[in-house]
């Protein structure tokens, strides 16, 4: 019975802390909302309007077919053009299936030749004439299927850009499930993506030309709308919008910290002066 006293006691004093633990929080918190600090919810619209500049393009070069690296014709940062070559497979099986695919189809147009000459004297057949047609169509065919394979193992670059991963050196094999080479970033047009609440949405259309503001270090820079996306984001409520940079040389950083100019202004007017500090905490 004493025992069951003693719990009661405890549990009384407990209710009581917490009540007035749970008092002087909401009086608490009316003071910091008196003495001009900014919430979190006043702060959640300007705070998602922060993006980072991208490579206009990030390209991943694979290879179209499994097999060994035989060169690698580029290092990290080297500076590459559309089109050029950056590494090949091992392709010695397959040229000399070329050579002989050239000649059989060198043969096969010879022959053509003789079979149409004779074809004006009435000394072959239709048929015969159509079966040298087919094999010169064949071979042909061949050749190209062959030249086919060998450029599906040859790897270019799609773009302008710079050469920022190598992913496999020379004798080492490639396969169907890890074709990843080497990747490719075009930085001469750089991408940013900020979400944006809809009202700040209203009125941008594709082209509409505006400018964002670099933070690191700090400079405005003039930028293009590209996307425009038709959708809100239900969990966070806002708009993705893509902007493009032009950055010829590389001079702009990618990765760098970027928001809207305005928006970089609104943060800092409301940061909270040391005297309304002072008066909301008396």
């Amino acid at each position: 019975m004493i025992e069951f006293k003693k719990r009661g006691a405890s549990r009384r004093v407990a209710g009581g802390l917490f009540f007035r633990f749970l008092a002087f929080g909401i009086c608490f918190g009316f003071r910091i909302a008196d003495c001009g600090f900014p919430l979190r919810s006043a702060l959640a619209e300007d705070v998602a309007i922060l993006g980072y500049t991208e490579p206009c393009r990030i390209i991943t070069v694979s290879a179209g077919e499994p097999g060994v690296i035989a060169e690698m014709l580029v290092k990290e940062g080297d500076a590459v053009t559309k089109g050029q070559v950056l590494a090949r497979l091992d392709t010695a099986v397959l040229n000399a299936e070329l050579e002989i695919a050239k000649a059989e189809a060198k043969f096969s147009t010879t022959r053509n030749q003789r079979v149409l000459e004779l074809a004006q004297s009435t000394r072959v057949t239709p048929e015969e004439l159509e079966k040298a047609r087919t094999e010169l169509t064949v071979k042909n065919a061949q050749v190209r299927r062959i030249e086919a394979m060998i450029e599906a193992r040859t790897m270019r670059s799609a773009v302008d850009g710079v050469v920022t991963e190598i992913k496999r050196d020379p004798s080492e094999s490639v396969s169907v499930a890890s074709p990843h080479v080497l990747t490719v970033v075009q930085i001469d047009r750089l991408s940013v993506n900020l979400f944006l609440p809809p009202s700040r949405v209203e009125g941008l259309k594709n082209g509409d030309r505006t400018e964002l503001l670099l933070l690191e270090p700090e400079r405005r820079v003039p930028a293009v709308v590209e996307f425009v996306s038709p959708i809100t984001d239900a969990a966070s409520g806002t708009v993705r919008v893509k902007f493009a940079i032009e950055n010829p040389g590389g001079a702009i950083r990618s990765g760098g910290r970027c928001t809207l100019p305005e928006t970089a202004a609104s943060l800092a007017q409301r940061v909270p002066a040391e005297p309304a500090r002072e008066a909301g905490l008396r």
